[in-house]
């Protein structure tokens, strides 16, 4: 009898063990949303922006109500030339309820980007008001006088010449000076526009 139990017990043994096992394994290797989402900013911070996007996606495919994800997602896309994209992961964000700067202000990038001038206006303005010394945390690169000359070259492009001057004065040049209504004054508003982007 001792005999036929001990195959039994020894088998039951082996699979005990092995289910152990199993559990130990999946409880080491799950990876959450938050620490996917810190992974993407680090390689962010070190410019592998597909990397970071990839990321971002992955940890919004575990959890689509961790928001921050699709904060990264839009920078992300942001850095490769995807305003389109950019601008679709920062409105989930929003949507979903996040609310930062940061947000603001890469939608006025991607709508700028794009060619969006009066939702790129909007959001400039919404920063700009709500932190006047704004900079990304995650870019020291990037700050509210990238915004500022975003506004600024959108007011021009929108024909609001004389707030296009005021942006300028208030933020690059004080002592800028040029009359918006005439044709000369705004060849050389467009000049100093120009100026300020390639200095």
């Amino acid at each position: 009898m001792t005999k036929g139990i001990l195959p039994v017990l020894l088998v039951l043994i082996c699979s005990s063990l092995l289910l152990c096992g199993c559990g130990e394994k999946e409880k080491v290797t799950k990876v959450t949303a938050e620490q996917l989402t810190n992974q993407g900013w680090t390689k962010f911070a070190a410019g592998d922006y597909s990397g970071a996007g990839a990321d971002f996606e992955a940890a919004i495919g575990l959890d689509t109500t961790y928001v921050d994800a699709y904060l990264g997602l839009g920078w992300a896309e942001l850095k490769q030339f995807a305003a389109g994209l950019a601008e679709e992961a920062f409105e989930k964000y929003i949507l979903k309820g996040g609310s930062s700067d940061d947000a603001r202000t890469g939608l006025a990038l991607a709508c700028h980007a794009q060619d969006k001038c009066e939702d790129a206006i909007d959001n400039a303005n919404q920063l700009l008001t709500s932190d006047p010394d704004w900079s990304f945390s995650h870019d020291g690169s990037t700050d509210y006088l990238d915004v500022a000359l975003v506004l600024a070259h959108c007011y021009y492009e929108t024909a609001q010449f004389e707030s296009c001057l005021d942006v300028i004065k208030e933020y690059f040049d004080p002592g800028f000076s040029v009359d918006p209504n005439t044709d000369q004054g705004r060849t050389d508003l467009a000049a100093k526009l120009n100026a300020l982007y390639t200095g």
